[in-house]
């Protein structure tokens, strides 16, 4: 029987792919354009002088789909196994239904404080905090406050790692999706590189 909840979940998908065909068509435009910029004849500079960079992230062997044991995620709701999600930002993570909420554990290997302190005009909440020993910060973007959604952001082996709630609609009410984000990272905030 179909619930409210499948429907959140389509639009949830709608909206990543929207967002990803987006992210998508200006990646092309930009490589069209970019063939435009220079003058005639000039060549291109040589990759040869550039200096390897197979840095690999700290974050690159972090799974967010295990990085909780299923005796946490059962203690939060979670009791099926979490879903892959990639945004085609930057950022993958790992969707998981707790019945009242979508818990979304996302990493974003290249995307630290820094990067996220200049996405702050995007976000009617901004608040700089900590979780455990890590630095992070409280985030609901524009448009979203009182519906149920928040992210929790925190620093983590040169990237960064967030928490997303979505409560259900017939859930948002008396629920504080900040606080229960900032319950979950703490759960996480100890298993993630520094």
């Amino acid at each position: 029987m179909p619930t409210a909840w499948d429907g959140l979940s389509d639009l949830i998908v709608i909206m990543r792919t929207t967002r990803v065909t987006a992210v998508a068509a200006l990646t092309v435009t930009g490589l069209l354009l970019g063939g435009c910029g220079g003058p005639r004849g000039a060549e291109a500079p040589s990759s040869t002088n550039q200096p390897p960079t197979n840095e690999t992230s700290a974050l690159a062997s972090l799974d967010p789909c295990t990085v909780l044991p299923q005796a946490e995620l059962q203690s939060i709701g979670v009791t099926k196994p979490g879903e892959f999600v990639d945004q085609g930002t930057g950022e993958s993570g790992c969707d998981f239904n707790a019945g009242d909420f979508l818990l979304t554990i996302y990493k974003a290997e290249k995307d630290d404080l820094s990067y996220w302190r200049g996405q702050r005009d995007n976000f009617a909440v901004f608040e700089p905090n900590q979780v455990g020993s890590r630095n992070g910060i409280k985030a609901v973007t524009k448009g979203s406050e009182g519906q149920g959604l928040c992210r929790q952001i925190m620093e983590s082996g040169g990237g960064s790692v967030s928490i997303a709630i979505t409560y259900r609609a017939d859930k948002i009410q008396g629920n504080d999706p900040c606080a229960k984000a900032l319950e979950i990272a703490r759960l996480v905030e100890p298993k993630l590189p520094k």
